[in-house]
């Protein structure tokens, strides 16, 4: 059995993680590699052993809604240990992610094109496996504090984010229905309802299978990795209730540096773990004006 991790190993394992990080999220380029080497020397420990820390940390990260690095796959149970560092170092550089939410990465400026030698089915994935995304947390240790940006939200909240990556799937579809289904009419009738309707029907662009029957398509779009989660209108959960064997979820990640996406066709509540996260309040029903109570 393999020596537990100590405290100033995982102090110097996070602290890596955290510069690779910040390189990841200003598309720069890094060597995964490299860091692992170097902390070999440091820490005495395998490079196995050092990628699955800094997927655990990826883990922490995911479940604080905060961006991870792609390349290290969240893996939970992990020991309280390192998420008690992983805070703690947030807590000591509090700007760390308020000063790189607006970069290219998290908020791309344009979209990424669909290169002409791209089959468009090459540009389609698994979905992650169920549960993988881990829950999410809140900070309930007084003494750690930390700049709290809920990248979930912000993806959610970031309109041009959301643009771009509806008219990258317009293009896609396009592109798929044209050259991989063969129905150049098809592809002419595609169209981005959330451009020319607004955002009130549900989904955001209609589309057709290869037998023209009807494709509804919500696309949710961030520029983490497979597993980042994300937000849903509870009009995008009724319509895809509505209409399940049309409804078809386009989840696109990595988006400002290699696009990609999975896609879920059903029911949302069926599809997805659904997390409640606020509640609209209006008087009605036994509300009591307290005011005037007797």
């Amino acid at each position: 059995m393999s020596q537990a991790w100590t405290l100033d190993e995982v102090e110097a394992v996070v602290a890596d993680y955290f510069a690779m990080l910040e390189a990841e999220l200003l598309a720069r380029k890094y060597s995964k590699a490299a860091h692992n080497r170097a902390l070999q020397s440091r820490v005495k420990r395998s490079a196995g052993s050092i990628e699955f820390k800094h997927q655990n940390i990826s883990a922490v990260l995911i479940n604080f809604r905060q961006p991870f690095i792609p390349g290290y796959l969240p893996r939970q149970n992990y020991q309280q240990l390192l998420e008690r560092v992983v805070l703690e170092w947030l807590a000591g550089h509090p700007d760390f992610f308020r000063s790189l939410a607006d970069g290219p990465v998290p908020a791309p400026s344009s979209r990424p094109p669909i290169e002409d030698s791209v089959r468009t089915s090459d540009l389609v994935v698994p979905p992650p496996e169920a549960g993988i995304g881990g829950v999410a947390r809140t900070i309930e240790n007084s003494h750690v504090r930390f700049y709290n940006t809920d990248f979930v939200r912000r993806d959610a909240e970031n309109r041009r984010l959301g643009r771009l990556g509806e008219e990258w799937v317009v293009d896609f579809e396009r592109r798929r229905l044209h050259d991989e289904a063969g129905r150049p009419d098809l592809a002419n009738r595609v169209e981005w309802i959330a451009d020319t309707r607004g955002d009130g029907a549900g989904y955001d662009i209609a589309s057709f299978d290869g037998d023209d029957s009807p494709r509804l398509i919500e696309v949710k779009t961030t520029g983490s990795g497979r597993q980042f989660p994300f937000m849903v209108t509870s009009n995008e959960v009724r319509v895809s209730e509505r209409e399940p064997g049309r409804y078809h979820l386009y989840r696109v990640f990595e988006f400002a540096r290699d696009p990609r996406m999975y896609i879920l066709r059903g029911a949302l509540s069926e599809v997805f773990r659904l997390e409640p996260t606020q509640y609209r309040a209006r008087l009605g029903g036994d509300a009591v004006d307290n005011d005037h109570a007797d």
